[in-house]
């Protein structure tokens, strides 16, 4: 019995399958077309379902959508009705979309499946999180830009499923305020939220908290952005107008202007409120339910400098964040909903990450072509050997086994560093990755180590929260400790490639630990095949290329 979940249509499209309710496989769309955060249906994906387990649409039980589109659409004509006449074509425009997309969407699923069930997308976001954690109870919470039209909800979850409530609503939205200071700043709305963060670290947030507190607040159970600044649900050109400026009185940053310290200040404010919005809300649900365990989904999960200070910050005592949280996870909660609802079932669902294509060795063998390489016939001696190598500074790009599934990379497509060395960071951002200066990378540390190097208690396997590095620690772990002495931590357990790696490295160095970055540079989606990792390789400045048991070097 195989049942296929979906995310489509906003932002990175998805696919995951389920085999005797058992979750095999989760990838979105942009790694195999290439296109970053690809919204469009994931036909690829599909496509590569379909071959390599040999399935048609015949052999599908149901397929489940992380929403529902009629609320959708509902939301949209609900929100368009007051700019009839004041912004006639907008108006026009949005209606007409949002209902032609409506009926492709439905078309499109029927044509995979005559069994269809459409999740609502915060409970798609909630069952998600809940389902991978290893909590029998939870408490949830799911906070993005939208979904159909929460923009904050709670889910009381049990054994039974999730009993699910509405916080905010339209147009009043966490992630939108977010994403509108983003762009404010200069960077990509959906894609530049990250920078924000990193830049936040460099700036003084006093010097515009009290004008950004006049953005959104949360008072007595009601978030509210102040909507005569913003103005996403008015037009499709911009989220906010000419008013921001006037009460920021810094003006908007273009994209290629050079960042200043107001900008770094500036960034720093709209974290710290977003901070103090995000924990009034935990603090406000915790008496909604007994359990003291907190699951975190949404988009804006990923901000993980937020999800550090939760534990100490509110009345929680666990948090668990799912490794993809955003809506390309959601294509999981839909089915996860499904089976909960529609078929009884209790049983929870993997958490391992590496949910996507893998390549063989005659696959690698074609990638490499006539091009020179050394094949290790012994894993323990390729991992002695590559320790070697990058406790002398070489950058090695680390191909191995399935793709991550979500944003992160955690170990199969990853760039590898030495994190002692002072110039680390600013070679692999500059003639690497080739983006911003300002931007950390994180460290994969040993889970028996973890403790002795950074202030944390709990595993953070999936990198999705921003930790302190130990005082003692900052000055020799350069490369991977951020300006303000924190880092984005992924903890690696044993009995994985990975591990035996960071322990090979431990042995000369004294650190269980490397600096680990998505394998890919600006504006690219992460490497899918050999193909792409050699070609990657050979774009940049990377020294060797690890692909199975064969290495690769530049000279």
């Amino acid at each position: 019995m195989y049942i296929v979940g979906i995310s489509a249509f906003y932002h990175d499209s998805s696919v995951c399958l389920f085999r005797d309710n058992q979750l095999i496989f989760a990838c979105e769309e942009e790694k195999f077309t290439g296109i970053k955060h690809d919204d469009s249906f994931p036909t690829k994906a599909l496509e590569y379902i379909y071959k390599q387990y040999k399935i048609t649409p015949k052999n599908l039980q149901a397929v489940c959508y992380y929403e529902d589109p009629k609320l959708k659409y509902q939301r949209v004509m609900e929100n368009i009705k007051p700019q009839w006449f004041k912004n006639p074509l907008y108006s026009l425009k949005s209606h007409l979309r949002i209902r032609s997309n409506v009926k492709e969407i439905d078309k499109k699923l029927k044509e995979i499946c005559p069994t269809v069930f459409y999740s609502t997308h915060h409970e798609a976001h909630q069952y998600y999180a809940h389902y991978t954690s290893h909590f029998e109870e939870s408490t949830c919470l799911s906070v993005d830009g939208v979904g159909e039209i929460d923009t904050v909800s709670l889910g009381v979850a049990d054994y039974n499923g999730i009993k699910y409530s509405s916080i905010a609503k339209y147009p009043h939205s966490m992630g939108l305020y977010y994403s509108a200071l983003t762009s404010y700043l200069g960077f990509r709305p959906n894609e530049g939220e990250y920078k924000v963060m990193g830049l936040a670290s460099y700036g003084d947030p006093q010097k515009y908290i009290k004008e950004i507190r006049n953005l959104i607040s949360f008072k007595s159970g009601k978030l509210e952005c102040n909507m005569d600044v913003f103005c996403w649900n008015k037009t499709d050109k911009s989220m906010f107008n000419e008013k921001l400026a006037e009460l920021l009185s810094v003006p908007q940053r273009l994209p290629e202007e050079t960042l200043e310290q107001t900008h770094k200040d500036l960034a720093a404010a709209v974290q710290l409120r977003y901070e103090e919005v995000l924990f009034e809300i935990i603090k406000s649900i915790r008496h909604v339910s007994k359990s003291s365990n907190l699951t975190l989904s949404g988009g804006c999960a990923y901000n993980g400098t937020a999800n550090g200070k939760i534990i100490d910050k509110t009345h929680f005592t666990h948090l668990w964040i799912p490794p993809a949280p955003s809506d390309a996870g959601s294509a999981i909660g839909a089915v996860v909903h499904y089976l909960v609802k529609e078929r009884k079932v209790r049983s929870k669902i993997t958490r391992n990450p590496f949910l996507g294509p893998e390549y063989y060795l005659d696959d690698i063998r074609h990638a490499i072509g006539i091009r020179n390489f050394k094949k290790f016939e012994s894993e323990n001696k390729l991992r002695t050997h590559i320790a070697q190598k990058l406790f002398e500074g070489k950058v090695v790009g680390w191909f191995n086994g399935h793709i991550e599934f979500g944003s992160r990379a955690l170990g199969n497509r990853s760039i590898l560093a030495n994190p002692t060395l002072p110039n680390m960071k600013d070679r692999i951002n500059k003639v690497i990755k080739k983006r911003e200066g300002f931007r950390p990378f994180a460290p994969m540390v040993t889970k028996e180590k973890q403790d002795q190097f950074f202030e944390m208690t709990d595993d953070v396997p999936y990198m999705n929260q921003v930790v302190k590095v130990k005082e003692e620690y900052r000055d020799k772990l350069l490369a991977v400790t951020h300006v303000d002495g924190s880092a984005r931590v992924q903890t690696v357990y044993k009995y994985t490639v990975i591990h035996d790696l960071l322990r090979e490295f431990e042995k000369l160095s004294g650190y269980p630990i490397l600096l680990n970055t998505s394998f890919n540079v600006k504006d690219k989606t992460m490497v899918l095949t050999p193909k792409d990792a050699v070609d990657t390789f050979f774009d940049t400045d990377m020294d060797i290329l690890v692909m199975g048991n064969y290495v690769m070097y530049k000279n």
